[in-house]
């Protein structure tokens, strides 16, 4: 079945074994940065305004006492151990929060050399309406995972960057033919419209998902969706494209229980355009195309937005350069990056499928916060951006473990909001604040919101800010950005030497506000060398619960509370 793709791969390593420069354009790549012209957009100076802030603590703190355990294996696992929060529970909150994210980062002689390569390991804390909460962690026993636990040693299969010793060309080869397996990013739920069950998924950036088991997060088989197109064409659909990225972020479909998801396909013959397809996700294993259409260069993508009536892709000029990838297997150095290139919205109609294109300024974005209708030819899109790509080299283990190296290195979001206009073709930014005034809250990433105003006008979002002093990596604040009153809703929540990392957002019943709930929020404590889970009142931010784990959580991802 892989014959054709087995067949080219092997072609490609051989020929490319020793050409360097042939087909890779290194000086481009995002890895490593300083060994070439990153061509990066110049920043603009921002005054950070943080007297609108409720701070726990010292901003001055440097130390990132047991910072380095949120890039530790840890490999314990344990299933259903009771931990108490220091004061009672709402009676309402029953349900159960599953994080997925890294685990470990070496076996054996091997190790990874990025972060995002960690074996892909779950938490989950069970709530049922009082003060004990039932706490389990577990890997994903991935076919990757399995290999390796064999082999005693990290085996050949593609992951973002190489790993320490490098694989030797065959292995190289292997890496292509079993592609990415390791699915340690986010999880998510799909609704079966067969038989109307509710599914789980692990997910990363492809298009493969594993099935996982809520109740003992077992992992249960590995998914590979099929996709039914309406095109006629079946054996270009089938035969002439690499599927090659997808979104671990899947948003919902609005008025359906469907989500909406998408796949970028690279084509293996050369007088056939790559592609990108709007993709509809009816049930763990079934999908269908909504749209779809071609373009020059594949572009990396992470998520999107949809409002109530149109999905919208945005592609920065940043493009995987696939026969880097077939020489390197490394496909994290092998995105090419073009600063002085436009970026490409996409503009998709969910009931037609029409896609409209529109340009606009270059930027790097990993999440979408939300975007919604003004009307049937105008759209407002939120969005965390970067200046470039190299974000990314700092969660390099060498960077992420070195205090020296992750102070160095900016790594502060710039919250933006743009008007889309579907008559002129163009996109205006929206000021949210006055420039250069920001406050700390527009520094956000890992963008969370009340998923009840999910591509709706909504005023609250919530998130991480890395770095909020300027000074140290490891100065962690969480933030609420208030997005319709100038600001004046901005909170911070932040203590010395703790790490948090992305937050839930839990909505209380009957709340009579949009932020009115809970923020669910894992924290290392570096002093204790602990973890807990915080409760914030998600109005004010301020702490009102927790609960330390009897095991540290390396660095989690993504996750969401699921009701089920």
């Amino acid at each position: 079945m892989y014959y054709f793709q087995v067949r080219l791969l092997f072609i490609s390593l051989l020929f490319l074994e020793g050409h360097d420069n042939v087909f890779c354009e290194d000086k481009n790549a995002i890895l490593p940065s300083r060994q070439r012209e990153t061509g990066m957009m110049s920043q603009r100076k921002i005054k950070l305004n943080i007297a609108d802030s409720d701070i726990d603590g010292n901003l001055n703190q440097t130390s990132d006492d047991g910072f380095n355990l949120l890039f530790q294996s840890n490999p314990e696992e344990l299933l259903d151990v009771p931990v108490t929060f220091e004061k009672s529970l709402p009676s309402w909150l029953k349900g159960s929060l599953v994080r997925n994210g890294l685990g470990m980062f070496e076996i054996g002689p091997r190790t990874f050399l990025h972060a995002f390569d960690g074996f892909a390991k779950l938490a989950s804390w069970k709530f049922s309406g009082n003060p004990t909460v039932l706490f389990s962690t577990k890997f994903i026993k991935s076919d990757f995972y399995r290999a390796s636990k064999k082999a005693k040693t990290i085996a050949p299969y593609l992951s973002n960057q190489s790993v320490s010793p490098g694989f030797n060309l065959i292995e190289k080869l292997l890496c292509l033919i079993r592609g990415v397996d390791n699915m340690n990013v986010n999880i998510y739920e799909f609704r079966n419209s067969n038989n109307g069950k509710t599914e789980y998924a692990a997910m990363t950036d492809v298009w493969s998902v594993y099935k996982i088991g809520l109740e003992n997060l077992t992992t249960e088989y590995k998914a590979s969706p099929k996709l039914t197109s309406n095109k006629n064409n079946a054996w270009v659909l089938g035969k002439a494209f690499l599927d090659l990225l997808s979104s671990a972020h899947p948003l919902p479909e609005p008025g359906t229980q469907n989500y909406l998801t998408f796949l970028t396909s690279v084509a293996v013959l050369p007088w056939v355009k790559s592609k990108i397809s709007l993709v509809r996700i009816n049930s763990l294993k079934k999908r269908s195309v909504v749209s779809e259409w071609g373009v020059d260069r594949v572009p990396y993508m992470h998520s999107f937005s949809v409002t109530e009536t149109k999905a919208i892709l945005l592609a920065n000029p940043f493009f995987v350069n696939i026969m880097c990838i077939m020489r390197k297997a490394e496909p994290f150095s092998c995105l090419d990056w073009h600063p002085k290139e436009n970026g490409t919205l996409y503009v998709i109609n969910l009931k037609s499928g029409k896609v409209m294109t529109i340009t606009l300024h270059s930027f790097f974005s990993m999440h979408h916060v939300n975007a919604y209708d003004i009307n049937d030819q105008e759209i407002i899109m939120d969005i965390s951006t970067y200046p470039s790509p190299d974000i990314i080299n700092a969660f390099q283990l060498s960077v992420m473990r070195d205090p020296f190296a992750r102070n160095s290195f900016d790594a502060q979001a710039h919250l933006r909001r743009f008007h889309i206009d579907l008559k002129t073709l163009q996109v205006h930014e929206l000021q949210l604040l006055p420039f250069p005034v920001l406050s700390l809250a527009s520094r956000l990433d890992f963008p969370i919101i009340n998923e009840n105003f999910r591509s709706k006008k909504y005023c609250y979002v919530y998130g991480l800010v890395l770095k909020s002093d300027n000074v140290s990596f490891g100065n962690m604040a969480i933030v609420k950005k208030d997005m319709c009153y100038s600001g004046t809703g901005d909170r911070t929540w932040q203590q010395p030497g703790h790490y948090p990392v992305e937050p839930w957002f839990v909505p209380r019943p009957g709340g009579t506000s949009e932020d009115d709930g809970l923020l669910l929020v894992p924290v290392l404590d570096g002093q204790k060398r602990q973890s807990y889970l915080a409760i914030l009142d998600a109005v004010s931010l301020r702490l009102i619960n927790r609960a330390y784990t009897p095991t540290h959580i390396p660095y989690s991802l993504h996750g969401r509370f699921l009701t089920n």
